[in-house]
């Protein structure tokens, strides 16, 4: 299988909400890239899902609420998420976050 992934990733475990269709479940993110994300969550999603992600970024001073997309989903309820539509301020505290992280290759 070749590995589409687009951005580089790095560990990352931080505490999340993913909120669909009106329910928020808490979950634990696993890695993280420019792109998206991995998290572990105790319910399944859909691939396809459009759900709105809650994350504390460092550098903003409030939880940030991204919409992403359900890229991939584990049976392990492992859920890969795309983010979409990144506020100005959400990119630049990714891209601080990637470089103190240090980025591995996929």
């Amino acid at each position: 299988m070749t590995d589409k992934r687009k951005y580089v990733r790095a560990v990352y475990e931080t505490a999340i909400t993913i909120t669909n269709e009106g329910a928020t479940d808490a979950g634990t993110s696993v890695n993280i890239s420019r792109g998206g994300l991995c998290v572990k969550t105790d319910r399944s999603y859909p691939f396809g899902a459009r759900i709105e992600l809650g994350i504390d970024l460092p550098g903003v001073p409030e939880t940030c609420r991204i919409p992403c997309i359900v890229r991939w989903v584990s049976p392990e309820n492992a859920v890969g998420l795309q983010f979409e539509n990144l506020r100005a301020i959400e990119l630049w505290a990714l891209n601080k976050l990637m470089h103190t992280l240090g980025e591995v290759e996929p």
